[in-house]
């Protein structure tokens, strides 16, 4: 959905915003160049790009407490000094069961030693060791040395490296931690090329411990770059996503790559992918309120990017595709998902966790069947088993249901007869005069639209409004009175100008028009393409027959111009006439059954009191989608420590106790944003529940 109603949120913003006390803010570590971030146990690793290191901040459980971790020298946050630029991090992650952990749910994700940073058009790559203890860049890896072992040198790496993941290795007996199985990319002029190289767990790891990487022989086309690799919970798969230089005809495509036989399945995003990322084990309600069960990367999501195709709006937001079939999702409705974004800020993250915490807003709907009464519905738990965490390029962070792959509705209409939403658009009509005074709701225009097609739109109908023709300027008294651009819109085609219709005269660009109206008899075609004659029905008034401009205006049968917010010309309605258009649905609502497209709007006149009506009254019909996402924005006006809080970065999420957060970087402030996802207000301009990290 490319635009939502927005006055509504800006004063409710505006009113938090004066209603939160002020807070006083100081936490600072010196951070420059906030690019990425990396989530390891109750650690969090950050760039700092400009000043070529980490920092870390530590997630006590006492919110109040958290803190930079210091250096040995207490007064200094600690520094991990590393590759030139840090620009991007990964961690190494594997997945563990109840055979291999009593403590740990079927399928649980857990980090391993390492933490992993590169910088864009490098050749190396930093080791970073993630335990406590450690917090120290390692090993330097040169990929080019890496390579250096194999016989060939046109088999060797010489280019940059463009993305990694790593596989955390259980630890050997006896030892504390485990290794690591790093994969990454790189570019090379014959093209992009995926490699592995085996790490030791850091007690092993030094200076000396010989190391090589080995390419995975997977052929890939030879005109992309790879955008993002993705470890697998099933073993021996790895999610690759690729992308086609500018100016390309075909598309990057997204694989899934068996390492062992080296096969390429193709995941159908149908579009090009910036990030990938997937999921543990989930267990879920559905629609019906019947249990389902996510295997543990049953789903590969994707952020899409949104330049494969010019921006369209399938190609914009998150996708998931079934990581078996590498087919769209199915989303809780039975039907292929749609794209997972919020107007038009773009992607610029991605965060998927279990059974997290979020607070549940007032307009989001009862949607659930109640297992105890099946004849009502239910609102959502404040435990989203599978969520979904984006912040978007215009300083929004858009939150959706992962499990079921829709977003959360904050804006629903209630029934108040029985608590359940009402699944349907709905419309507002105002008659207003022409001085813009509202003389209160009328039923004059009927409204039919659908829940999920119909937007939040405004349509004016006004009485004897102007028509949309080019009158020609009249030479003097007897000009004929000639327009051009009078053939009405596709697919009637019909002359806009009809007899009926009113010749309002004018003594030029600036002046009182002529207090007697003409009416067009007849409309002639000219000689010239795309002209015609307006026959008037009676002599042009003697006071006026020097006046060398005029304006047509509706009349007749069909007296009212319809248009929409901006003005632009819709349609000439008359009593009975209506007006329709259809649209495709940008979220599946209940009841969804498969449609491709349904009515956007139709609008028909019923009653048109032209006795009640003067010149320039009009109809004012707002349409009501009845829908918003679960978006939020920062307060950067009202809280002086949030003015540069505008273009986040990635996201992650952490549990810290019994809550939940995320940290979202934020290039624009050199800062981190902690948010607390059980006191955040959507739709609004937020404070309460933020804290910045500098």
């Amino acid at each position: 959905m490319k635009r939502f109603i927005v006055s509504l949120m800006v004063v409710a913003g505006a009113l938090l915003s004066a209603c939160t006390e002020s807070q006083e803010y100081f936490q600072s570590a010196g951070l420059a160049g906030t690019y990425d971030l990396a989530l390891v146990g109750r650690l969090l690793f950050v760039t700092s790009a400009d000043n070529d290191e980490l920092r870390v901040l530590s997630l006590t459980d006492d919110a109040d407490a958290r803190r930079f971790v210091r250096a040995p020298n207490p007064l200094e946050t600690l520094s991990i000094p590393v590759l030139q630029r840090p620009q991007a991090l990964t961690r190494d992650v594997r997945y563990v069961d109840r055979a291999e952990d009593e403590d740990a749910d079927p399928d649980d994700e857990v980090t391993g030693s390492y933490v992993y940073a590169r910088s864009s058009g490098s050749t190396e790559i930093s080791v970073v060791g993630a335990a406590p203890e450690r917090l120290d860049e390692l090993r330097r890896l040169d990929t080019r040395q890496l390579s250096a072992h194999l016989p060939d040198p046109a088999a060797r790496s010489s280019g940059p490296v463009t993305t990694f993941a790593a596989l955390a290795l259980p630890a050997a007996e006896g030892q504390q931690e485990g290794g690591s199985t790093l994969y990454y990319a790189t570019q090379e002029v014959s093209g992009a090329r995926l490699w592995q190289v085996r790490l030791p767990g850091p007690e092993q790891l030094t200076a000396d411990t010989p190391l090589s990487a080995e390419p995975l022989d997977v052929a890939l086309p030879s005109n992309v770059a790879v955008t993002s690799l993705l470890v697998m919970p099933q073993p021996g798969l790895l999610a690759v996503s690729t992308r086609s230089p500018a100016g390309s005809t075909t598309p990057g495509k997204s694989y899934l790559v068996n390492l062992v036989t080296k096969e390429l399945r193709e995941l159908n995003f149908g579009a090009q992918v910036l990030q990938l990322a997937t999921h543990g084990r989930v267990v879920y309600k559905d629609a019906q309120n019947n249990e389902q069960t996510l295997r543990a990367g049953q789903r590969i999501f994707g952020v899409l990017d949104a330049s494969s195709c010019v921006g369209l709006s399938q190609c914009t937001g998150v996708l998931a595709v079934e990581t078996d079939s590498g087919t769209v999702a199915q989303d809780v409705t039975g039907y292929p998902m749609l794209p997972l974004s919020a107007g038009a800020g773009l992607p610029m993250g991605l965060s998927l966790s279990t059974n997290t915490k979020l607070g549940i807003q007032t307009g989001e709907p009862a949607d659930r069947v109640n297992p105890e009464d099946p004849s009502t519905t239910i609102r959502r738990d404040t435990v989203v088993e599978l969520l979904g965490i984006v912040p978007l390029s215009n300083g929004q962070v858009l939150f959706f249901d992962a499990a079921r792959l829709t977003p959360f509705n904050v804006a629903a209409s209630w029934d108040t007869a029985n608590g359940q939403t009402v699944n349907t658009a709905t419309a507002t009509t105002l008659r207003v005069n022409a001085q813009g005074v509202s003389q209160g709701e009328t039923g004059d225009i009927y409204f039919e639209g659908t829940y999920g097609v119909t937007r939040d739109q405004t349509f004016v109908l006004t009485y004897e409004g102007v028509l949309p023709v080019v009158p020609q300027a009249r030479e003097g008294e007897g000009s004929p009175f000639v327009v051009s651009s009078a053939i009405g819109p596709e697919p009637d085609r019909e002359t806009l100008v009809q007899p009926g219709d009113i010749i309002v005269l004018l003594p030029g660009s600036t002046g009182q028009a002529c207090s007697e109206d003409l009416r067009v008899a007849s409309v002639q075609s000219t000689a010239e393409t795309g002209t015609f004659v307006l026959v008037p029905s009676g002599p042009v008034p003697a006071a006026c027959a020097g006046y060398t401009s005029f304006e047509v205006r509706a009349g007749g049968s069909r007296p009212l111009v319809l248009s929409n917010a901006s003005g632009t010309f819709l349609e000439r309605l008359g009593l009975r006439d209506d007006y329709s258009r259809t649209g495709s649905y940008f979220f599946h609502p209940p009841g969804y059954q498969g449609q491709t497209e349904a009515t956007q709007v139709y609008l028909r006149v019923d009653r048109l009191p032209e006795e009640e009506l003067n010149r320039g009254d009009y109809y004012l019909v707002s349409t009501e989608s009845h829908y918003f996402p679960y978006v939020i924005t920062v307060d950067t006006v009202n809280v002086t420590d949030f003015a540069y809080y505008r273009l986040p970065g990635p996201v992650v999420h952490a549990r810290v106790g019994e809550e939940d957060y995320a940290y979202i970087v934020y290039p624009s402030a050199d800062g981190i944003l902690q948010v607390d996802l059980t006191d955040i207000d959507a739709g609004v301009a937020n404070s309460r529940g933020l804290y910045p990290y500098q």
